[in-house]
Protein backbone atom coordinates (compact mmCIF):
# COMPACT_ATOMS: atom_id res chain seq x y z
CA UNK A 1 0.00 0.00 0.00
CA UNK A 2 2.98 2.65 0.87
CA UNK A 3 4.22 1.74 -2.80
CA UNK A 4 1.23 2.90 -4.21
CA UNK A 5 0.78 6.18 -2.36
CA UNK A 6 4.45 6.73 -3.48
CA UNK A 7 4.15 6.03 -6.91
CA UNK A 8 1.14 8.13 -6.69
CA UNK A 9 3.24 11.27 -5.23
CA UNK A 10 6.19 11.05 -7.81
CA UNK A 11 3.72 10.28 -11.27
CA UNK A 12 2.15 14.27 -9.85
CA UNK A 13 5.40 15.60 -9.02
CA UNK A 14 7.13 14.32 -12.49
CA UNK A 15 4.13 15.45 -14.35
CA UNK A 16 4.50 19.05 -12.43
CA UNK A 17 8.04 18.99 -13.38
CA UNK A 18 7.30 18.01 -16.97
CA UNK A 19 4.82 20.67 -17.83
CA UNK A 20 5.86 24.00 -15.49
CA UNK A 21 9.36 23.69 -14.76
CA UNK A 22 11.57 21.87 -17.79
CA UNK A 23 12.37 24.68 -19.96
CA UNK A 24 13.45 22.36 -23.02
CA UNK A 25 12.73 24.09 -26.48
CA UNK A 26 12.56 20.51 -28.44
CA UNK A 27 10.22 19.65 -25.58
CA UNK A 28 6.65 20.28 -26.97
CA UNK A 29 2.97 19.49 -27.36
CA UNK A 30 0.98 17.94 -24.43
CA UNK A 31 2.69 15.30 -22.40
CA UNK A 32 1.23 13.39 -19.64
CA UNK A 33 2.84 10.60 -17.26
CA UNK A 34 0.33 7.57 -17.38
CA UNK A 35 2.05 5.47 -15.22
CA UNK A 36 5.06 5.14 -12.63
CA UNK A 37 6.24 1.62 -11.26
CA UNK A 38 8.72 2.01 -8.43
CA UNK A 39 10.98 -0.76 -6.84
CA UNK A 40 10.12 -1.79 -3.07
CA UNK A 41 13.70 -1.09 -2.65
CA UNK A 42 13.10 2.81 -3.96
CA UNK A 43 16.48 2.41 -5.98
CA UNK A 44 14.73 2.32 -9.21
CA UNK A 45 11.54 3.74 -10.96
CA UNK A 46 10.33 3.03 -14.53
CA UNK A 47 8.22 6.31 -16.06
CA UNK A 48 5.63 6.22 -18.57
CA UNK A 49 5.25 9.35 -20.58
CA UNK A 50 2.55 9.74 -23.32
CA UNK A 51 3.49 12.56 -26.14
CA UNK A 52 0.60 13.49 -28.27
CA UNK A 53 2.80 16.66 -30.79
CA UNK A 54 0.45 17.94 -33.47
CA UNK A 55 3.05 17.99 -36.52
CA UNK A 56 5.83 17.47 -34.00
CA UNK A 57 8.48 14.18 -33.57
CA UNK A 58 7.02 12.35 -30.78
CA UNK A 59 10.53 10.22 -30.83
CA UNK A 60 12.64 13.15 -30.59
CA UNK A 61 10.38 14.93 -27.69
CA UNK A 62 10.91 11.42 -25.41
CA UNK A 63 14.34 11.44 -26.15
CA UNK A 64 14.67 15.20 -25.11
CA UNK A 65 13.19 13.85 -21.66
CA UNK A 66 15.17 11.03 -21.56
CA UNK A 67 17.98 13.55 -21.67
CA UNK A 68 16.51 15.79 -18.93
CA UNK A 69 16.06 12.62 -16.50
CA UNK A 70 18.88 14.25 -14.30
CA UNK A 71 17.37 17.21 -14.06
CA UNK A 72 13.87 15.99 -13.06
CA UNK A 73 15.32 13.72 -10.70
CA UNK A 74 16.96 16.56 -8.62
CA UNK A 75 13.12 18.43 -9.01
CA UNK A 76 11.78 15.46 -7.43
CA UNK A 77 13.87 15.88 -4.59
CA UNK A 78 12.80 18.75 -3.65
CA UNK A 79 9.21 17.74 -4.38
CA UNK A 80 8.75 14.71 -2.73
CA UNK A 81 10.01 13.90 0.34
CA UNK A 82 11.52 10.27 0.58
CA UNK A 83 14.66 8.82 1.93
CA UNK A 84 15.90 8.19 -1.53
CA UNK A 85 14.73 9.18 -4.72
CA UNK A 86 14.77 6.47 -6.99
CA UNK A 87 16.73 6.61 -10.40
CA UNK A 88 14.14 7.09 -13.24
CA UNK A 89 13.75 5.48 -16.32
CA UNK A 90 11.66 6.73 -18.86
CA UNK A 91 9.11 4.84 -21.27
CA UNK A 92 6.82 5.82 -24.00
CA UNK A 93 3.59 4.96 -23.62
CA UNK A 94 1.52 4.30 -26.91
CA UNK A 95 -1.63 3.01 -25.40
CA UNK A 96 -3.54 5.34 -26.43
CA UNK A 97 -2.30 5.16 -30.40
CA UNK A 98 -2.67 1.21 -29.97
CA UNK A 99 -6.18 2.12 -28.81
CA UNK A 100 -7.44 4.41 -31.66
CA UNK A 101 -6.29 1.59 -34.06
CA UNK A 102 -7.98 -0.93 -32.57
CA UNK A 103 -11.33 1.61 -31.98
CA UNK A 104 -10.35 2.11 -35.98
CA UNK A 105 -10.90 -1.58 -36.81
CA UNK A 106 -13.83 -1.92 -34.64
CA UNK A 107 -15.41 0.58 -36.46
CA UNK A 108 -14.00 -1.02 -39.82
CA UNK A 109 -15.74 -4.33 -39.00
CA UNK A 110 -18.80 -3.08 -37.82
CA UNK A 111 -19.54 -0.50 -41.08
CA UNK A 112 -18.52 -3.63 -43.01
CA UNK A 113 -21.08 -6.00 -41.46
CA UNK A 114 -23.61 -3.14 -42.20
CA UNK A 115 -22.84 -3.26 -45.80
CA UNK A 116 -22.98 -7.09 -45.63
CA UNK A 117 -26.45 -7.02 -44.37
CA UNK A 118 -27.81 -3.70 -46.85
CA UNK A 119 -26.22 -6.28 -49.69
CA UNK A 120 -28.12 -9.54 -48.45
CA UNK A 121 -31.44 -8.19 -48.50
Amino acid sequence: MRILKINSEIEKAISEILTYELKNPAITGIISVTKVDTTNDLEYCKVYVSIFTPGGDKEEVFNQIKHSAGFIRRELCKKVQLRKVPFLTFYLDDSYTYGEKIEDKIEEIQKSRKENENGNQ
